[in-house]
């Protein structure tokens, strides 16, 4: 099931964090919280060169639960619930518009769906490698069609931590999860195939 989805609404706006690490608070629909493909739109410029970055361009995915020390009241991204981290991957060529997909089996830590444990999370992106001539960034959209979202964001600088920013339009990054109720049962042949090893 698509427990969230907020890529049909294009704002037409690109938000460029720079090596910022910045957050989107969305709150899931349905039940169903073992997840299976998480998705997210960016893009990248490279002004010198359309086929490649003038630096070692990287992202960095998080997940969090937000049961971190206020900001202006509001519970903040937290480390030590943090429960997905996929360290930096390459970002390997300019783009006008594309996605990053990341699936059970391949990306999720035991190669099995990634239990969520909570209904409003927040997912963030940092950018980092960027030359002088890049910029990389996320696309806007909103509102989500399925689930809910906030109008502002989270950045972290690094330094002070979280705090809570607002700007023009509604800061909803374009992604999309999907889920399933449980974790689904081994299939015969892999059983089998285990046993045999």
């Amino acid at each position: 099931a698509t427990i969230f989805d907020n890529s049909v609404n294009d704002l037409v706006t690109r938000f460029n964090p720079g090596t910022y690490q910045v957050g989107d608070e969305i709150l899931l629909g349905g039940s169903e919280r073992y997840l299976t493909d998480f998705s997210f739109e960016f893009w990248g410029v490279n002004t010198a060169s359309s086929t490649s970055f003038a630096g070692a361009v990287q992202a960095r995915v998080r997940f969090y639960e937000n049961t971190g020390t206020p900001f202006n009241g509001y519970a903040t991204p937290n480390d030590a619930t943090s429960f997905y981290d996929s360290g930096f991957f390459s970002v390997p060529n300019p783009t006008e518009r594309s996605t990053f997909n990341f699936t059970a089996g391949s990306d999720f830590p035991g190669g099995l769906p990634l239990f969520i444990p909570t209904s409003d999370m927040t997912w963030s992106v940092q950018f980092s490698g960027m030359g002088a001539t890049d910029s990389v960034g996320v696309d806007i959209y909103s509102p989500p069609v399925i689930g809910g979202d906030y109008p502002d964001y989270w950045q972290n600088d690094g330094i002070t931590g979280w705090t809570l920013q607002t700007n023009s339009v509604p800061m909803d990054f374009a992604a999309r999860f999907e889920a399933n109720a449980t974790i689904p049962e081994p299939s015969t042949l892999a059983i089998s195939l285990a046993g045999g090893l």
